[in-house]
């Protein structure tokens, strides 16, 4: 049986900003409080309508942060505030110093700040510097002609000699060439991504000194970090060299499907540039001016993605953290191919940097993860996910709704195809909207307290309602209380946060990691596969399962332990296992869950 647990609103809060400038006065080698730290990434379009118009917005973020508290995470990430063109979910922007109004007012947004300083979490805010969108002023002078003061502020080229592109750049989510014609310059603009978000030239020193002032204003506003969106797409070949064929025995790169045209180029010249990492530099001096604040950087579509990635992290001397693709595969899990990502990660990053996703709003839901749509693991498998990516060395970025285990929305079961709104489903059928249906509050309300609205922006799946916030804070046996232990128990943690990371030779089916700090040792043993399996710890001379996180193990005689299939064990092995046990429950009052 699983230990007997109090519902999950019932534990008190902790502080964590307080928590963390507590434990590194005690010991200052303990390290930031981005080391180890647990991200949840909000979509405010889909979290909470305040205002009833379809759509989320910052003061329904502000109803749910006693929720968000009660999680245990460290920070939230918001995904873009600004004025868009409503292109790309907020990532094509018009104005990179406001708060679009359907999202509420600054006024709104320092009261977030605020209010999710007082509950000791720290915000972190998404900056899009790739690109803008082509309804920003910049672009529009730029593209007015030849001679104006922002002329050289985009990726301009003259046409090639037939009138076509450039050259074979592609935009990376269809493979067609990312290069549009502007008939007021007669020249080509390039593009990464969608039409609709102009490249912006990195090589310009002005373009870099405008984007400084623009994270100074945000800074000045209080955030704790940036997470910096595409930033390998930063720069370009400043002499548009065309990309490298990709041969048929070349790897497939990291972060795209295979039937992207994209995928035939090795994308070395349109994106994924050396000149990035100097550009990064006055940036990353910027921050170092305000104690406590973070970099995180997106490197996930290019060749390589933990090697890239651990470029813009190395030394410790441009970003903080830089999340990869080392997880986002779609085969079916094994103990082998889960070593074989956590080698190469602490091979190519060393202690620090890495930050781990598996679900977000661009490569979908965890619950479908690892074949999860098409394999039958079973229910206690996402329970021993979460404790696995809460063992692994650095932060990890956890996409609202996969605490509550939400599925893949379907299309068209789920989004009939005339409400779809991503551009993305042109060219591949579903687009990524499936990961971005708006949160489920309760079971008992119209659109599940999400809204009270007649049609919310993205219908909310029938399968999601059952597993709806105020359902699973009354089960002290669902996926959200298992999240909500193993992250409290986690901040606790000295050797999880910031501890030694080292990977133990284990026999299949077992993914074993030791975490070690000062006088703490943990093991964190995982049974990936469909077998019970027995491990041996009889090498220790008193190994101690960690109590409270609701993971069922058999004890055996002579230090051994059966532990069933997709499941996991975590033991103590240090000489105080005062700290390994789940923290207790004081708080009565149940977070908001809506009418």
């Amino acid at each position: 049986m699983r230990p007997e647990r109090l519902p999950w609103w019932r534990q008190a809060p902790i502080n964590r900003r307080a928590y963390a400038w507590e434990k590194k006065q005690q010991n200052p080698t303990l390290g930031e409080w981005w080391h180890g730290a647990a991200i949840y990434q909000i979509m405010p379009w889909s979290y909470r309508d305040s205002d009833d118009d379809g759509r989320g917005d910052l003061n329904g973020i502000i109803q749910s942060l006693d929720y968000i508290t009660s999680l245990g995470v460290d920070a939230i990430w918001l995904m873009p505030l600004y004025p868009s063109g409503d292109v790309d979910a907020g990532y094509d922007v018009k104005d990179m110093r406001a708060i679009d109004h359907s999202l509420g007012s600054m006024d709104d947004f320092d009261r977030l700040v605020r209010l999710t300083h007082q509950r000791g979490l720290r915000v972190m805010l998404d900056m899009v510097w790739s690109h803008t969108s082509d309804q920003h002023p910049w672009f529009r002078e730029s593209r007015s002609g030849r001679r104006n003061n922002r002329a050289d502020w985009y990726i301009w080229a003259d046409p090639a000699a037939d009138g076509g592109p450039p050259n074979n750049w592609p935009a990376v989510f269809n493979g067609e060439s990312g290069w549009h014609f502007a008939p007021e310059r007669e020249q080509y603009y390039f593009t990464n991504f969608f039409p609709g978000q102009p490249a912006l030239n990195w090589h310009n020193p002005d373009v870099r000194a405008a984007i400084l002032d623009i994270a100074r204003f945000w800074l000045d506003r209080g955030i704790d970090g940036m997470r910096l969106d595409a930033v390998n797409f930063y720069a370009q070949d400043p002499q548009l060299r065309d990309n490298p064929p990709r041969g048929d025995d070349d790897p497939m790169p990291d972060g795209f499907q295979d039937a992207n045209k994209a995928t035939r180029q090795k994308l070395v010249n349109s994106f994924n540039r050396p000149e990035t990492l100097a550009y990064l530099k006055p940036l990353r001096d910027l921050v170092d001016t305000y104690p406590g604040v973070a970099l995180l950087g997106e490197v996930v579509m290019c060749e390589d993605s933990i090697t890239e990635a651990a470029k813009y992290t190395r030394n410790g001397t441009l970003l903080h953290m830089a999340y990869h693709a080392g997880l986002l595969f779609d085969e079916r899990m094994t103990a082998a191919r889960m070593r074989a990502v956590v080698r190469k990660t602490l091979d190519t990053f060393g202690p620090t940097g890495s930050c781990w996703i598996v679900g977000n709003h661009d490569f979908g839901r965890m619950s479908s993860r690892w074949g999860g749509d098409r394999f039958p693991y079973p229910h206690g498998f996402r329970r021993t996910v979460a404790a696995l990516l809460l063992s692994l060395p650095g932060a990890l970025c956890l996409w609202q709704g996969d605490e509550l285990g939400l599925p893949e929305a379907r299309v068209p079961d789920d989004i009939p195809r005339d409400r779809l709104r991503d551009p993305l489903a042109e060219t591949n059928g579903r687009g990524r909207d499936g990961a971005r249906t708006p949160m489920p509050w309760n079971d008992h309300s119209r659109h599940c307290g999400f809204s009270r609205c007649e049609q919310p922006w993205l219908p909310i799946p029938r399968a999601h309602r059952v597993l709806n916030v105020a359902r699973q804070q009354h089960d002290p046996a669902s996926l959200l209380n298992d999240w909500r232990s193993l992250l409290n128990w986690h901040t606790a943690q000295p050797a999880m946060r910031a501890g030694k990371t080292e990977l133990i030779d284990a026999d299949e089916p077992w993914l074993a990691l030791r975490r070690s700090y000062a006088e703490q040792t943990l093991l964190c043993l995982f049974n990936l596969s469909d077998d019970s399996a027995e491990i041996d710890l009889s090498m220790h001379s008193d190994p101690h399962p960690v109590q409270g996180l609701g993971f069922d193990v058999e004890h055996l005689p002579d230090r051994c332990f059966r532990v069933p299939a997709w499941g996991a064990l975590i033991v103590d092995v240090s000489a105080d296992h005062g700290a390994t046990h789940a923290a207790p429950y004081k708080d009565e009052q149940a977070p908001d869950t809506g009418d």
